[in-house]
């Protein structure tokens, strides 16, 4: 049962090495949640291009990791330049991860993000259908707007304040001291592979 797991989460925010896990989370959400996160039907190539261009786009990208598996991520992307002060966000949990409060995490540390950066307007663009996501956004006081096929979920984010900004600089901090270690060990562990030939 994944839930049983869910202790071993780690939340942090992407970075360019972390591009094969963004595009093997991306390609592994089944089709109806590709639908609901894109509004479209999309293919594995449309995914890889989409996870190459958007890790390397002005995007914060937060991630909920489980080892080196990204079970759930929320996008914040600037609304044309970084000065207008809006922004949208996009979410997406693999299937066997929702409904145990990753998506509400992930919202919460996006949002804290667009607050520190002054992005005071909010969107969210998904099916009218997608009762999970509006839900989410219901929950973050999210006003929700009903286009036609589509649902808007305009948020607004607080003003930044010292503690916001330190929050979110100290969990950056412990994410790097965890991916640190990491790197440590995994550098153990290849020399000791390279080390047991060779003594053998």
């Amino acid at each position: 049962m994944p839930h049983a797991e869910l202790d071993q989460i780690v939340f942090r925010k992407l970075h360019m090495g972390d591009h094969a896990a963004f595009e093997a989370h991306l390609i592994a959400l089944d089709p109806d949640s590709r639908r609901t996160r894109f509004g479209m039907a999309t293919t594995d190539a449309f995914l890889v291009q989409y996870a190459e261009r958007c890790i390397t786009l002005n995007a914060i990208i937060h991630g909920a990791f489980l080892g080196e598996t990204l079970v759930g991520v929320a996008e914040l992307r600037p609304i044309g330049d970084l000065f207008t002060g809006e922004a949208e966000m996009a979410f997406s949990v693999l299937a066997d991860w929702r409904n145990c409060g990753i998506g509400t995490a992930l919202f919460a540390r996006a949002l804290r993000s667009a607050r520190n950066r002054g992005f005071g307007r909010l969107y969210m663009t998904c099916l009218k259908n997608n009762a999970p996501m509006r839900a989410l956004a219901r929950k973050f006081s999210a006003e929700i707007v009903v286009e036609i096929d589509e649902s808007v979920a305009l948020v607004e984010a607080p003003r930044r304040s010292i503690i916001s900004i330190m929050r979110e600089a100290l969990d950056d901090a412990s994410a790097f001291t965890t991916l640190a270690l990491d790197w440590q060990k995994r550098a153990l562990a290849r020399k000791r592979l390279v080390a047991e030939p060779a003594s053998r």
